[in-house]
């Protein structure tokens, strides 16, 4: 199977989310795209790209596609694995307060900053 190609009647390569609440495993993956075994690519290497591709808006939109790619080479270029998953928390977090306390995370963020330039006396400390 390692070099056949898939034809547009088979399985979609993009796994469906209902796939992904059932029995979506991460591991011995084999590549499920035309590309990715043009590619060679690892179970890893096709995990990544299942989950970069799961949201279909991502998919039929390349700019924003593009963009996450952007952001994900750039998290992992800057920070540390901990630090990513710190991140990713908070970013998780920031839906559960605009869903349950109305409110953004870019606007609690800058009046955050705007406070500590009026009182920098009140940094926390790193």
């Amino acid at each position: 199977m390692a070099n056949r190609r898939i034809e547009e009647d088979d399985e979609l390569y993009i796994p469906e989310i209902d796939d992904v609440d059932q029995d979506f495993d991460i591991h011995n993956r084999n590549p499920r795209s035309n590309a990715g075994m043009a590619l060679g690519w690892s179970p890893l290497e096709q995990q990544m790209f299942d989950l970069l591709l799961l949201n279909r808006f991502n998919y039929d939109d390349r700019e924003l596609l593009d963009e996450t790619a952007r952001t994900i080479s750039r998290l992992v270029e800057t920070f540390a694995a901990h630090e990513v998953a710190r991140i990713m928390s908070v970013a998780l977090l920031s839906f559960q307060l605009a869903a349950s306390e109305d409110k953004s995370f870019e606007d609690e963020y800058n009046k955050y900053v705007h406070y500590i330039k009026k009182h920098p006396e009140d940094l926390e400390e790193i």
